[in-house]
């Protein structure tokens, strides 16, 4: 396994979202501060942000009032993850556990198409990997709270991880002491025994199968068995990207991989998942590698560019995609010179994000509105 960039240490927006979570937490932010009149004495307990007015929890409400009445919790998934941290932070562990059981064990989606689950995950991987005080107080928390039960055992996993890179550190292999090595071989190799500990409930989840092919990836012990622990995930979760993001990430030629092993996954998630969604998972797994691991350009890859621009009418079709996404794609077409299909993707970006304050020069949006 060759050392890879900073990129390697996970994607950009999951170290973005651990500010949000450092900077609330010591900001102080507690249930006290979101503390609420409490309702009937038969009401559920309600999450700090629901402000829905008291009768709203009486009997009959939802029918008299349904626009009024009903739960908004789980609205997007950028939205979702934020709440979830705020309440792993206050550590109300009833409303952590509500919360784990309406979307830690949920098979819903967004309307973009992410599972609720990878909401949940997300702000479990940006709080226990990025280990710190309050990581080790928290992940004691929930064990004590829950024991082994729901994501206790997974979040004991991404700890463990966290330890492993934090002592390998992000930059390249000749970087790494040979200390830092020894606790990255050791604490990878934990987070796998603790992984497998898990319930069997837990282990049908996507996100224990894509914290169970990262640790493959870097287990020179498990490179045999990577095919199918793809294979059964794939089975399991077919529409699920990030299994193939995942699996993407850790083929590319930085970790000792090729372009050609990224492309048959790729069209892997295309084969499983093509009677409901198409192709669209084809440029979404390419972009969320380009968005955040790949230190590449698209031209050097072995990519099918018109698969790709069927998977993008795919997706529009499907209205999975918001602004900040067509703009990514758009800056995939920019890579490979289509002046048509780059002008065509921001045109649709430009249409979603509305009005908007001034931005620096892009590049991309140049070379598309070129007259040449």
């Amino acid at each position: 396994m060759r050392g890879g960039s900073a990129a390697l240490k996970e994607a950009i927006v999951r170290t973005s979202t651990f500010f949000v979570f450092l900077s609330l937490a010591i900001s102080g932010v507690s249930a006290e501060v979101h503390a609420q009149a409490a309702g009937p004495a038969s009401a559920p307990k309600q999450y700090p942000w629901d402000m829905r007015p008291k009768k709203c929890f009486m009997p009959g409400a939802m029918e008299m009032a349904p626009s009024l009445c009903a739960a908004k919790d789980w609205t997007s998934y950028a939205e979702t993850t934020g709440r979830v941290q705020r309440l792993l932070i206050d550590a109300d562990f009833d409303l952590v556990e509500r919360a784990e059981n309406e979307l830690g064990f949920s098979r819903d989606q967004f309307p973009s198409g992410q599972y609720r689950f990878d909401a949940w995950y997300l702000a479990l991987d940006t709080l226990f990997t990025n280990p710190w005080e309050q990581s080790y107080a928290r992940a004691s928390a929930l064990a004590k709270a829950k024991g082994e039960d729901g994501y206790v055992k997974l979040a004991e996993a991404l700890l463990r991880y966290g330890e492993a890179w934090k002592a390998r550190g992000s930059g390249y292999g000749n970087t790494v002491t040979p200390e830092g090595w020894d606790i990255y071989r050791r604490k990878i190799r934990e987070a796998d025994q603790v992984l497998d500990s898990a319930s069997d409930r837990l282990k049908r989840m996507g996100p224990w199968h894509v914290l169970k092919l990262k640790i493959a990836y870097q287990l020179p012990e498990l490179e045999n068995g990577r095919a199918s622990l793809l294979e059964a995930a794939s089975d399991a979760w077919p529409d699920y990207s990030s299994i193939y993001t995942t699996a993407m990430v850790f083929s590319l030629p930085k970790w000792g991989g090729t372009y050609q092993q990224v492309e048959k996954i790729a069209r892997l998630a295309v084969e499983k998942s093509k009677n409901r969604l198409g192709v669209s998972l084809y440029p979404i797994v390419y972009q969320q590698m380009f968005r955040y691991q790949c230190d590449c350009v698209l031209p050097d890859t072995a990519v099918d560019w018109s698969l790709m621009k069927r998977g993008f009418r795919d997706i529009e079709t499907r209205g999975r995609a918001d602004g900040a996404a067509w703009k990514v794609y758009a800056n995939l077409a920019c890579q490979m010179r289509d002046r048509g299909e780059a002008r065509r993707l921001l045109e649709l970006s430009d249409k979603l994000r509305g009005p908007h304050g001034a931005e620096p020069p892009d590049p991309c949006r140049e070379f598309a509105f070129s007259p040449t």
